[in-house]
């Protein structure tokens, strides 16, 4: 709901009043500006976080499509299709959209798609300057994205396999959770990391003296009923300077997370020769891959916890690598063996058979996905769980993930099939690109449904299904980017906003 603009300028207004309240009594600029914003912190809404988690090689539609009840989309099940790759996000339904009938526009390029599947336009090239949908809500709401990967390119460096996110160029994801992690929450890095404002206030008003706080209670006492309420802070500002331990009682944000995962690939990845050509980087071998995805999975979260990053896109592997999943209990390359598993007809079906995944046998691709049920239980346990259990720091009586939006996706939708749109496969399975939506984003996103578009067969398709860009502009509108503009958009989709 747009904010009343008269209420906007009483806002500012109070913001600038105090500001130069708190000049007079001699605070300094920092401090004067931070503590005019707490002013009007009731007025303002709870930051909202937006995470990208990358799944590469699609799905197996017969192991992955809810069960949905007498056409009721708010009314399904998410653990019994078979394997269920979605069974992980059950007991977190109401949280869940899960999308149908979209395409990414273009011809089908197999995974070389990568390179414009979160862009919304059908550039295949890897020259032509694009910005994916986690840049373009980054850039509107005024923050710089962190971008994360677990062996998300090719050793010798990042081609096209790796390009998934843009801004302008290809990024190439920060492959290191040691390094993230202390960049975003210091440690052994050098460099600084960022200064949270409500906990650096805390800071600042410490370190006030007696003198200060005792004038400034003198400037507040003419002012309006909103700023008086500064002086309860200021009254426990004594209490505070007592207090040694400056993180008791307060948010997570204002001491360092606890990052055991982290700590494990710190000890594991020391003294690592690190090959030029990419050999021996140890952040790029196939051992090390699920304990670094792990590890970074972690910095995610404790980040959006945080607010340390409100902008964040994770890539696990790149597009066509080819890892042995026998850790998942899959044994066998997850590209060129598992995901490219072709389909089993099951008895009796055909071209008039009902629409449904039945129609497939769900034993032969089941080792695929179990694979990509891994990856699904990874972002449960490490992420989802842990968000939607947590009280937010920035919004007491919400969790984290009612003020958070995850979109959950692939650079195809059947695996084998290579297919980039929502369409029925023969013989009349139903084959949706794997679009998935988690949390409320502070209200703003209407979950715990399920939205289908029309969609017909794989020739025909692509004149029926919605653009992946309508998905793209949706979420920047819920996260409050609602200026941006995606290539092939047409409109937002109403059904999963507020």
């Amino acid at each position: 709901m747009p904010t009343n603009p008269r209420l906007l300028r009483a806002i500012r207004g109070i913001e600038r009043r105090m500001f130069l309240a708190a000049i007079g009594a001699g605070l300094a600029a920092p401090v004067a500006a931070r503590l005019g914003r707490m002013a009007t912190a009731a007025t303002t809404p709870p930051p909202k976080r937006f995470f990208v988690f990358f799944m590469p090689h699609g799905i197996a539609p017969e192991h992955y499509n809810p069960r949905v009840v007498a056409g009721d989309p708010t009314n399904f099940a998410l653990d019994q299709t078979n394997v269920s790759i979605l069974g992980p996000l059950q007991p977190y339904k109401p949280y869940v959209n899960v999308y149908q009938g979209f395409q990414y526009v273009g011809p089908a390029d197999t995974h070389t798609g990568i390179v414009n599947c979160l862009v919304g336009d059908m550039v295949k090239d890897t020259t032509t300057s694009r910005v994916s949908v986690e840049h373009v809500i980054a850039k509107a709401i005024g923050v710089k994205p962190l971008i994360l990967g677990a062996c998300s390119h090719q050793p010798f460096g990042l081609d096209s396999n790796g390009m998934l996110f843009w801004d302008g160029t290809a990024v190439d994801p920060e492959k290191s959770p040691v390094k993230a992690a202390d960049t975003l929450f210091g440690g052994s890095s050098a460099t600084a990391p960022p200064v949270n404002a409500d906990v650096q206030l805390r800071k600042d008003l410490l370190a006030l003296t007696a003198t200060d706080i005792s004038e400034l209670q003198k400037t507040l006492s003419g002012l309006t009923r909103e700023q008086t309420k500064l002086q309860t802070h200021l009254q426990a500002i004594s209490a505070l300077q007592s207090d040694a331990d400056l993180g008791a009682g307060q948010s997570i944000c204002s001491a360092k997370p606890t990052l055991p995962t982290v700590e494990m690939v710190r000890a594991a990845s020391a003294g690592q020769i690190i090959d030029p050509s990419g050999g021996n980087d140890y952040f790029y071998q196939e051992k090390n891959f699920p304990l670094i995805l792990q590890a970074q999975m972690e910095v995610v979260t404790q980040a959006i916890i945080c607010n340390a990053a409100q902008v964040i896109g994770l890539m696990p592997m790149y597009a066509t690598c080819d890892f042995d999943f026998g850790f998942a209990g899959s044994p066998g390359s997850h590209h060129n063996t598992l995901s490219h598993t072709a389909p089993g007809w099951a008895d009796g079906a055909q071209y008039n058979s009902p629409i449904t995944t039945d129609n497939y046998r769900p034993e032969t691709r089941a080792s695929f996905a179990k694979a990509q049920l891994w990856f699904s239980q990874q972002l449960v346990k490490n992420i989802v769980s842990v968000l939607a259990s947590t009280d937010d720091p920035a919004a007491p009586g919400t969790k984290v993930l009612d003020n958070t939006l995850i979109y959950w996706m692939s650079e195809i939708g059947d695996g084998q099939g290579h297919t980039r749109v929502s369409g029925l496969e023969f013989p009349e399975v139903p084959a949706h690109l794997p679009l998935v939506t988690i949390g409320k984003c502070g209200g703003a996103i209407k979950s715990g449904q399920v939205i289908a578009f029309p969609i017909d067969s794989l020739a025909n398709a692509p004149r029926v299904n919605r653009p992946a860009s309508d998905l793209y502009l949706t979420m920047a509108r819920a996260m409050g980017a609602g200026t941006v503009t995606f290539p092939n958009a047409t409109s937002v989709v109403t059904e999963a906003l507020s």
